[in-house]
């Protein structure tokens, strides 16, 4: 049984290295396609990290008019945190609104310098409210709208994170739809140039293979170096593509980092290392089986 592998193994590989260009360029193209699988897979971590951390920033905020009392905007409070959609509600007053503020706009001295010049807090107490669920905010705007209490209310005001959320999905189902089709492209061309990589191998060993039908071989037996050869394509398109992924991952990941700090993309990577891999290999080895089932269906008769 060792020996038959071994055999199997070194014919493979006698195939591999016989057609040099052809199989340069087919692990070439297996590794575009998997260098693309792994980017899909970790830029779905990292849209995913992001819509969750902006998810958790994401609130409603209702300003009062500055004649409202604060006993009032207390019962109102009171009155929404019975809401069942309502996860949590923070009354914020008009100093600490101010407070704020100052903390969010310290680093902008016209917007200081103004403050200081008007002589007193132009903002409003507000009511800060965050929903069980993202989907839970237009509901409960709606609701706020056509309360008794409106007519107290300056403006409600969903923070900026919603629309961010909603271009970050848009943007992210694009990019996935995008790939998507660039991985099919690229693995049809890997398919296709195995393909012609194998018949080659077979076309070349077609003397070998007659006189081992001669002496009885199985058909499992002539046929096992073509698939492990299509096999070995995708194991080392496979490993080539997590070795070019380290230093773009080591230089890309403090760019994006700088931008958005929740888009850890070195943690993910090397926490996931052995999963990417394996998926891409486990692709990599199906592109090449498949191309090794079609040239030896095609060409191959035994």
């Amino acid at each position: 049984m060792l020996i038959v592998l071994k055999r199997i193994f070194r014919t493979a590989w006698q195939g591999l290295v016989r057609n040099s260009w052809l199989s340069l360029a087919c692990i070439t193209m297996l590794t575009i396609s998997l260098m693309i699988l792994g980017a899909i897979l970790i830029f779905n971590n990292v849209s995913n990290n992001l819509i969750g951390v902006l998810e958790e920033k994401m609130d409603i905020s209702i300003y009062f008019n500055r004649d409202v009392p604060e006993e009032d905007i207390l019962k109102i409070r009171d009155e929404l945190i019975g809401n069942e959609k309502i996860a949590k509600i923070e009354y914020i007053s008009q100093e600490e609104a101010l407070e704020i503020f100052k903390e969010k706009g310290s680093r902008n001295q016209t917007i200081m310098k103004a403050l200081e010049e008007l002589g007193e807090n132009p903002l409003t107490a507000y009511l800060s409210i965050k929903a069980k669920d993202t989907a839970y905010y237009t509901d409960i705007i709606d609701e706020i709208n056509n309360s008794p209490f409106k007519n107290k209310l300056m403006t409600v005001n969903l923070a900026e994170n919603q629309r961010v959320i909603e271009r970050i999905n848009a943007l992210s189902q694009g990019i996935k739809f995008g790939s998507f089709f660039v991985i099919i492209i690229a693995a049809i061309l890997s398919i296709l140039i195995s393909f012609n990589t194998i018949r080659m191998a077979i076309y070349s060993l077609r003397g070998e293979i007659e006189i081992m039908k001669l002496v009885g071989a199985s058909n499992w037996f002539v046929r096992g170096p073509f698939l492990l050869e299509g096999a070995m394509y995708g194991l080392i398109a496979s490993c080539i593509a997590m070795l070019l992924f380290i230093p773009l991952i080591m230089w890309l990941s403090p760019k994006i980092e700088s931008f958005i700090a929740e888009a850890s993309i070195s943690s993910y990577f090397w926490s996931h290392f052995w999963y990417i891999f394996g998926i891409e290999t486990l692709f990599g080895i199906v592109l090449g089986i498949i191309a090794g089932f079609w040239a030896i269906n095609k060409y191959l008769k035994v």
